[in-house]
């Protein structure tokens, strides 16, 4: 899951860290990224601030998995059974 650091004012998105391995400084902290900018946003130009602990949102998105309707023949599945192939036939 990605980490992003946004402008409260327009939305922009500071840094993203997307994946383990991004680069081998980590995620950096709040702090370190209103250093990156100098402490204004570049989009909007306005004044970046270091948010509290209270203001930093967290969001977890819980997507659906895949489920196959056939058995792959060979595969983990195995061959359909023989009820599951006079379905697929019918």
């Amino acid at each position: 899951m990605p980490i992003k650091y946004r402008c409260k004012s327009c939305g922009f998105i500071l840094f993203e860290f997307t994946r383990v391995g991004q680069d081998y400084y980590g995620v950096p902290t709040p702090e370190e990224v209103y250093r990156i900018y100098g402490g204004i946003c570049p989009r909007c130009k306005s004044m970046l601030e270091v948010p509290l602990p209270s203001e930093i949102k967290s969001r977890i998105i819980i997507r659906s998995t895949i489920q196959f309707k056939h058995a792959i023949p060979g595969g983990m599945g195995g061959i359909p059974s023989e009820a599951a192939s006079t379905k697929l036939n019918a």
